[in-house]
């Protein structure tokens, strides 16, 4: 008799709780937001952490910086997807050799202590977290930069159902390498089927305290530099203006920059596309504030779509969630012969837990450009006291007062507006489309229900008159041309407005609101006094009285009398407000 080989019980596999990465904040960034969450790689993160998996690894690399730079806090907000509390608890892993040392901590004492420097690289505040369902919770991370060097410092995640991440957080701390200052690894794609001379940004980065001038060269086939002699001002990114024509779908550029007396090679990669794809990215478009994160600009990520010579708007929400009055500055992005960014208002003060609606003007001249990832800053300034902007203007000149306070810079921080640019080129269909109007060759079909009379020879055609007909182009017109442009509900309707120059809904109501009232109209009822006077009689200043003088009126004293009697009453009836009227019997009498 055979042995059945399933002897044990079958477990099934455990659903482990799920949670995610909601948002980041970088308090302070010197890059966009943008460059993180892709360094951080969120996305793959997010599906390791929504993954049934009990253990996985994420390495979460830091962008590089500058040695003895500001510390650079991080927060990780982090959600909770399941029905159930979550509770996460993290340990540090030493990943370094250092050993604890004799240390002398007294007179005649010495105690075995741990010296590594490592350690404070990077700090993490929370070494515990209860989630409770659909709940989102920050995870502040704090990174040193005080050590040269590549760091690897390691974290162990541990979750209240037995799962385990290990977080590895690396840390490349360096002085000025010119080996490091492209942050652009690869062209935006470029439409190979329709190619025309678009100009795009290769974004360079000064990491420094000082302004640092580079020289760029290649010697790759349709490859052009507009500034080759670029300064970036210090730590800033500023765009290096190229064009480039790809010759295959993956193309490689050599790229060489010179400063001074140091060379430096990078390879950029080049892809030609027959589409044209758009950035597609998980970044949540609005920002959540905390304690060190008090404003924020909602969407912080705007597209822009022109054609040449044009102008378009959009508008940010800017909040503060502070307690004080700040004073917003935006900084104006113009790119001569390019493209030009402007705001208004580009000054303005918010109240604490205010709101205010700012317009971003968008202006780009006869060249095509195709921009991503275009940094405009938002800057906070403290207000000043009067006392102190009057001690800057006059004692501006002075090196050296008691209180110096005069030299404080207004200046606290700043805010990231994530900006894109595309300029398209109309071509002659398009052009065709919107002054002409295409007859196709489809007909109406012949008998049926609810069909012309005239469609299937019956009788005779019904003949639209010149309005219907217009109307009918018009409707087709404008159906025609947002299906091809893509064009939401308002420019559908801004596009019908300029077809027919129509006025609005709102001038059709403000002139039949102003039709129905009496404002600024002559009553018929009104008298009117007739004067025989020609013009210089009315310009010329005469001293012989008016013949209204000559007229007697009959006054009435009886009417005079109560009219002041209730002018009288009226003014007594108001002094007593402010008065209490005591009864007699309550009076303070002299003894």
């Amino acid at each position: 008799m055979s042995k059945n080989p399933c002897t044990g019980v079958l477990k099934p596999l455990p659903i482990y709780q799920k949670l995610m990465v909601d948002n980041l904040t970088v308090i302070r960034p010197p890059i966009l937001k943008l460059y993180y969450w892709e360094s951080f790689n969120i996305t793959g993160l997010n599906k390791k952490l929504r993954s049934n998996k009990q253990e996985h690894e994420h390495v979460l690399a830091v962008p590089l910086r500058q040695i003895q730079s500001q510390p650079l806090k991080m927060i990780f907000w982090l959600r909770n997807m399941s029905a159930k509390p979550l509770e996460l608890k993290l340990k540090r892993i030493q990943n370094c050799q250092c050993q604890p040392l004799q240390t002398r901590v007294g007179f005649n004492q010495f105690r075995q202590l741990f010296h590594c420097p490592h350690r404070r690289l990077i700090h993490i505040s929370q070494e515990q977290l209860n989630l409770r369902p659909d709940e989102v919770l920050p995870l502040t991370v704090t990174a040193h930069f005080f050590l040269y060097g590549e760091h690897y410092l390691t974290y162990e995640i541990y979750t209240g159902d037995n799962r385990k991440f290990v977080w590895n957080f690396k840390l490349e701390i360096t002085a000025f390498d010119p080996e490091r200052c492209l942050l652009t690894k690869e062209l935006l794609p470029i439409n190979i089927k329709n190619f025309y001379h678009v100009t795009q940004p290769i974004w360079v980065q000064n990491i420094t305290m000082t302004h640092l001038a580079f020289a760029f060269s290649s010697r790759e086939r349709s490859f052009k530099l507009h500034n080759s002699n670029l300064t970036v001002p210090r730590q800033s990114v500023w765009p290096l203006l190229v064009e480039y024509r790809p010759l295959d779908y993956e193309n490689d550029i050599e790229l060489m920059l010179t400063y001074e007396n140091s060379k430096a090679r990078y390879k950029i990669k080049a892809r030609g596309t027959t589409t044209d794809d758009n950035e597609i990215t998980d970044m949540p478009l609005k920002d959540r504030e905390s304690s060190e994160y008090l404003y924020i600009i909602y969407p912080n990520r705007l597209n822009f779509e022109l054609c040449m010579k044009e102008n378009r708007t959009q508008l940010v929400n800017v909040h503060n969630y502070g307690q004080k009055c700040m004073e917003f500055r935006w900084q104006n992005y113009i790119i001569s012969d390019f493209f030009a960014v402007t705001f208004e208002p580009s000054v303005f003060r918010l109240k604490g837990h205010h709101s205010k609606l700012c317009e971003i003007k968008v202006s780009v001249f006869d060249r095509l450009i195709f921009f991503r990832r275009i940094p405009i800053v938002l800057e906070v300034h403290r207000i000043l006291d009067p006392a102190t902007l009057i001690a800057k203007a006059e004692l501006a000149e002075i090196e050296s007062i008691d209180d110096p306070k005069w030299k404080e810079d207004s200046y606290v921080e700043h805010a990231f507006l994530h900006l894109n640019i595309r300029v398209h080129m109309q071509n002659n269909e398009d052009r065709q489309d919107d002054n002409m109007y295409d007859i196709d060759g489809t007909c109406a079909p012949c008998g049926g229900v609810g069909i012309d009379a005239g469609a299937g020879g019956d009788g005779s055609p019904v003949e639209l008159t010149e309005e219907q007909q217009k109307q009918a182009e018009r409707e087709e017109l404008i159906k025609r041309l947002s299906m091809k442009r893509k064009l939401n509900a308002n420019e559908i309707i801004e596009l019908s407005m300029a077809i027919d120059h129509r006025i609005t809904i709102f001038e059709k109501l403000f002139w039949k609101n102003l039709s129905k009232s009496n404002f600024m109209r002559i009553n018929p009822e009104r008298t009117r006094n007739k004067f025989n006077q020609t013009y210089d009689q009315v310009v010329v200043v005469d001293n012989a009285p008016s013949p209204l003088e000559n007229l007697r009126t009959n006054v009435d004293h009886n009417t005079i009398l109560s009219i002041i009697s209730r002018l009288m009453v009226e003014a007594i009836n108001d002094l007593a407000k402010n008065w209490r009227f005591i009864p007699p019997e309550y009076y303070d009498h002299d003894p």
